[in-house]
């Protein structure tokens, strides 16, 4: 995923507020569900939601107003209920990684139980492990 920072993104002293780049590997990751063949809003109205059960985080060099960022995502790791992503934000103009993160993510139903993953959603991020 790609996108431009605009001026919305930056904090007082001109850089990307750290909530942000959260908010971009959320989108990210909706766009890599959505690639899998149905949309995260498609889950939920089945009654599968994926929450964020843990985000280690890593903030290298700041992005500024105007830089284009890229959002990697790649499949780590694939379990029953739960899997994890790891993504990285980094400048499109010179490659530097400026975010690292770890995402685990569980399956929960509307009342917030753990339940398995959708098996065609499992199977196509297994598909996807590096």
């Amino acid at each position: 995923m790609k996108t431009k920072v605009y001026y919305a993104d930056t904090d007082a002293g001109g850089v990307v507020y750290y909530a942000n780049y959260l908010r971009w590997l959320e989108m990210a990751r909706c766009d890599l569900v959505e690639g899998l063949g149905m949309s995260v809003a498609e889950y939920a109205e089945q009654g599968f939601i994926f929450a964020v059960a843990r985000v280690e985080i890593d903030y290298r060099v700041s992005a500024v107003l105007g830089d284009i960022v890229e959002i990697e995502t790649v499949v780590e790791r694939v379990r029953h209920v739960r899997f994890t992503l790891r993504q990285r934000v980094v400048r499109s103009v010179d490659g530097e990684e400026l975010v690292s993160a770890r995402v685990l993510l569980a399956c929960v139903n509307p009342q917030g139980k753990v339940i398995a993953l959708p098996e065609e959603l499992a199977a196509a991020l297994r598909e996807r492990l590096e």
